[in-house]
C-alpha cells in the first residue's frame, strides 16, 4: 500500500496516517515507519510522547530512526530521554553513526553531565577514530557548555581543518570561562574572523572588565571592513557605560545609525545604559520614550540611570509606572534611596518588594541592613536577619558582616556576637565590622582583644582595621595602646597613616588632656588636617577649658567650613565656660552676621515600628499630657536619690529655676519618659540622639537606669552609651 504524504504535516494528518498504517500492516514496512516518526517528531503539536509510544511499537528500529527519536528528545529539551534512548541502542547492538554521536554530544551538553560526556566522546573514539571536522566541532560545543575548556581546545587542537565554526566556538568557550588572553592568542591564529569571533572577544573584554580592550577590538574590526552587528554593537556599548566615555558612545550610536544597524530591544536598553552611565540622562530618556516594546531591563537601565545622577523621585515615578518590577529594579531604588539618605523609604520598599511575591536577594538584604544600621532600626533589621535564615542556606561572609554591622550600629552588641561566633567565614572586613562594633559600644579592651585575635589567625590588618583600634582607644581613653598602635602600622606591616589615623590620635590626646601633644601631632601631619580634626581639638580645648588653643582650632575650623554651626557653638561654649560675655556675643551676632543656625537637638525612640520625635520642650506629641506626668514623676524621683541638675550646661540668661526645667526639658529625658510609659519594663529603652549627649542628661541618665531599673541606649552622633544600674558603658570618657 502506497501512503501519500502531505507537504505539511498536522497532527490529525500524522494520527490518520498512523490508523492507516495500522490497518494496512504497514508497521514493519521501514520507509513507512521512517516517514511517520519523522513527521511525528516535527510536527510542533504533536505530544513528545506521542513519538516515543510510536517508536517503541517498531519492531527492530535502524540507525537512522534511533537517531530521528534521539535528536528530537535533545531538540524539544529531553537531553535524559536521549541519554535512555541511547543506552537502549546500544544493548540491543544498534550501530551508531556519526550523526548519532553529534546529537548525543547536544544531549550531554544540555544535561549538563560532564562525566556522561566524556564516556560518550571515548565510544566515539572508540567507533570513529578519525574525526571529521563537522562532529568534532559539536565535540567542541559540547564540552564549551560543561565548563571543560581544557578537554575543549583538546579537542580543538587535534581538528586538521578547522573551520570558522570550530574557532569561533572555542573562542566562545574561552571567554565564558573567562580566560580571555588564551582567546585572544587563538584570535590571533584565527585564518578568516567573522564578526561572531570578533563579537566574542569584545564581549570578553567587557564582561572581565577591561572595557579599554573591548573597545580597542572593536576599532580593530571596523578597520578591517568587518560590518558590525546587532549583538556587536551591544558588547561594545556595554565596554563603553563602563568607561562612562560619552563622546566614545555618541560615536558609537553613530555607527548604528550609519549602518542602518537595526535597533533591537537588547540595543537600545545598551544605548540607554551607556547614556545613562555616560551622564547624559536625557538621551537615555529619548531612547527609552521612543521604545514601543519596553522591556523589564530597559525599565531597569532607565530607573537606574536616574538614581545614579540623585533624581530619585523621577526614578520613583517610572517605577510606579511599571507592571512587574523585578528584584533588580527593587535594588536599584533601594540603593538610590539610600544614596540620598533616604533610608526610611529604602525599608518602605521592602514591604512593597513582598507584596510583589518577590524575594529580596542577597543584594537587597545587604543594602537595607546598611539602611537598618544608619537609621538603628532594629526591628527592621531583625526581620532580615529572619528572612536570611529562612532563605540563604548558606550564609557567606559578605551576609553575615553585614548583619555585625547592623547589631553593632543598633547598640546589640549581644547579638553581634553570637552572629560573629556563628559565622564560619570571616575575612579582614569580618574582623574589622566587630572590633569597630566594639568601640562605638565603649568596649575598648574588648575590641582590642579582638584585634589581636585577629591576628593571631594570621590575617592582616589594613588601614581600615588600624582606624577602628585607635577609635576603640580613642572611646575607652587607652591611651598607651593607641600610641603603640598608631607606631606600630608603619613599623610592623608599612601602613602610612592616613588623615582618619591623625583624626583617632588627636581626639585620643585631646580626650586625655595632652592638648600640646595633640596640636603638636596636627602641626607634623603630611596632610592638610581635615574638620574632623580640628573639630575634635575644639571639644577637647573647651573640655579642659584652654581658650587660647580652642581659639586656634576654632579659626582653623571656620576657614574650612565657615556655614556650619558646630565651631560657632562650641567657641561660645569656651567663651562662656571662662565668662568672657563678649567675646561670647561677638560669636553670637557673626553666627546671625553669615546666617547660620545653631542645629536643633532631637531624640526620638521607636515603638512598635513607629519613629517617635522629641525636640527640647516640644508640646506637639499627641500624649504631651501623659508624658509631662512621668516626667515629673521622674524629676521627683531624681532629686529625692540626689541628683543635682549641671545648671551651667544653660548658656542663656534665666533664674535657676528656669535653667533646671530647661534641663529636665531635654529631649533625651522626653524620649526615656515616653519609653518608660510604653515599653515593658524588661525590654531595654533605645534612644537615637543627633547630637552629642549632654553631660547633664548623661548623669541624669545613669541614675534613671538604677531608680527604675532600666537598661537604657542611647546611640548620639559618635557613640553607643549603654546605662545599667547606676553606670554607663563609656565610664564618663566621651
Amino acid at each position: 500500500m502506497r501512503l501519500e504524504w502531505p507537504a505539511l504535516l498536522s497532527l490529525k494528518h500524522a494520527s490518520q496516517l498512523h490508523a492507516q498504517l495500522i490497518v494496512a500492516g504497514s508497521l514493519s514496512h521501514s520507509q513507512s515507519t521512517t516517514c511517520l516518526l519523522k513527521c511525528l517528531t516535527e510536527v510542533s503539536s504533536a505530544p513528545h510522547s506521542y513519538a516515543l509510544s510510536f517508536f517503541s511499537r517498531i519492531p527492530d528500529p535502524s540507525t537512522f530512526q534511533w537517531n530521528t527519536i534521539i535528536r528530537a528528545c535533545s531538540s524539544h529539551h529531553f537531553p535524559r530521554e536521549s541519554l535512555n534512548l541511547f543506552r537502549k541502542m546500544r544493548q540491543k547492538s544498534a550501530v551508531p553513526d556519526a550523526y548519532t554521536f553529534q546529537f548525543m554530544f547536544k544531549s550531554c551538553s544540555l544535561a549538563g553531565s560532564a562525566l556522561e560526556g566524556q564516556m560518550v566522546h571515548a565510544l566515539f573514539v572508540k567507533h570513529f577514530p578519525d574525526c571529521d571536522a563537522f562532529v568534532a566541532n559539536s565535540l567542541v560545543y559540547m564540552y564549551v557548555q560543561l565548563d571543560c575548556i581544557d578537554d575543549a581546545v583538546t579537542v580543538f587542537r587535534s581538528i586538521d581543518m578547522k573551520d570558522v565554526v570550530s574557532w569561533t566556538t572555542i573562542i566562545g568557550g574561552l571567554v565564558k570561562s573567562r580566560f580571555v588572553d588564551d582567546a585572544r592568542k587563538l584570535f590571533n591564529e584565527m585564518p578568516v574572523r567573522n564578526v561572531v569571533s570578533w563579537t566574542s572577544l569584545i564581549a570578553g573584554y567587557a564582561k572581565d572588565g577591561r572595557a579599554s580592550e573591548a573597545v580597542g577590538v572593536f576599532k580593530e574590526m571596523m578597520s578591517e571592513n568587518v560590518e558590525p552587528d546587532t549583538v556587536a554593537m551591544v558588547a561594545v556599548l556595554s565596554a563603553c557605560a563602563q568607561l562612562r566615555d560619552l563622546k566614545l558612545g555618541k560615536w558609537l550610536h553613530q555607527i548604528v545609525i550609519d549602518k542602518r544597524i537595526g535597533v533591537s530591544s537588547n540595543l537600545a536598553v545598551a544605548l540607554i545604559n551607556m547614556y545613562a552611565k555616560g551622564g547624559s540622562i536625557k538621551s537615555a530618556r529619548q531612547i527609552f520614550d521612543s521604545m514601543n516594546n519596553k522591556i523589564a531591563p530597559a525599565w531597569n537601565a532607565i530607573i537606574d540611570g536616574y538614581c545614579k545622577i540623585g533624581d530619585i523621585d523621577i526614578a520613583r515615578s517610572l517605577f510606579e509606572k511599571m507592571n512587574a518590577p523585578d528584584i533588580i529594579t527593587f535594588n536599584s531604588m533601594v540603593t538610590g534611596y539610600i544614596h540620598g539618605a533616604r533610608l526610611k523609604e529604602a525599608l518602605q520598599l521592602f514591604s512593597k518588594l513582598r507584596a510583589f511575591g518577590l524575594q529580596p536577594d542577597k543584594f537587597t538584604v545587604v543594602s537595607l541592613l546598611t539602611a537598618c544600621a544608619s537609621l538603628g532600626a532594629l526591628s527592621q533589621g531583625k526581620i532580615l536577619h529572619a528572612h536570611i535564615e529562612e532563605c540563604f542556606v548558606k550564609q557567606d561572609v559578605y551576609l553575615g558582616t553585614s548583619l555585625l554591622d547592623m547589631y553593632t550600629k543598633c547598640g546589640k552588641v549581644d547579638q553581634a556576637m553570637l552572629v560573629f561566633g556563628r559565622m564560619v567565614e570571616r575575612d579582614a572586613q569580618t574582623w574589622t565590622v566587630i572590633i569597630s562594633g566594639l568601640a562605638i559600644n565603649g568596649m575598648g579592651k574588648l575590641a582590642l582583644e579582638h584585634f589581636r585575635l585577629m591576628k593571631a589567625e594570621g590575617l592582616r590588618p589594613n588601614a581600615v582595621a588600624y582606624v577602628s583600634v585607635l577609635t576603640a582607644c580613642s572611646h575607652s581613653g587607652l591611651l598607651d595602646e593607641g600610641r603603640k598602635f598608631f607606631n606600630e602600622m608603619s613599623s610592623l606591616y608599612n601602613i602610612e597613616p592616613e588623615i582618619e589615623h591623625y583624626g583617632c590620635m588627636v581626639d585620643l590626646l585631646g580626650r586625655c588632656g595632652h592638648l600640646q601633644e595633640a596640636i603638636g601631632l596636627i602641626e607634623s601631619m603630611p596632610m592638610e588636617p581635615n574638620a574632623v580634626i580640628w573639630g575634635s581639638m575644639l571639644s577637647s580645648c573647651r573640655l579642659y577649658k584652654n581658650t587660647d588653643l580652642a581659639e586656634k582650632a576654632a579659626k582653623n575650623l571656620l576657614e574650612l567650613e565657615p556655614h556650619e554651626d558646630a565651631a560657632y557653638v562650641q567657641l561660645y561654649n569656651v567663651y562662656v565656660d571662662n565668662k568672657r560675655w563678649d567675646d561670647a556675643n561677638r560669636i553670637r551676632r557673626l553666627m546671625d552676621d553669615r546666617g547660620v543656625k545653631k542645629t536643633a537637638g532631637y531624640s526620638s525612640i521607636t515603638i512598635g515600628g513607629q519613629v517617635h520625635k522629641f525636640i527640647a520642650g516640644d508640646q506637639r506629641h499627641p500624649e504631651i499630657m501623659e508624658i509631662q506626668a512621668v516626667m515629673a514623676e521622674m524629676t521627683k524621683r531624681l532629686k529625692s536619690a540626689g541628683y543635682s541638675p549641671i545648671v551651667e550646661q544653660v548658656k542663656v540668661e534665666m533664674d535657676e529655676e528656669d535653667k533646671e526645667q530647661a534641663l529636665f526639658a531635654h529631649s533625651e529625658k522626653m524620649a526615656i519618659a515616653f519609653g518608660i510609659m510604653k515599653l515593658p519594663s524588661n525590654l531595654p529603652i533605645h534612644i537615637l540622639k543627633n547630637l552629642r549627649v549632654c553631660e547633664d542628661c548623661h548623669s541624669a541618665i545613669k541614675l534613671i537606669s538604677k531608680l527604675w531599673s532600666r537598661d537604657v541606649v542611647v546611640r548620639d552622633r559618635s557613640r553607643f552609651h549603654h546605662f545599667r544600674n547606676g553606670n554607663c558603658s563609656c565610664n564618663s570618657f566621651w
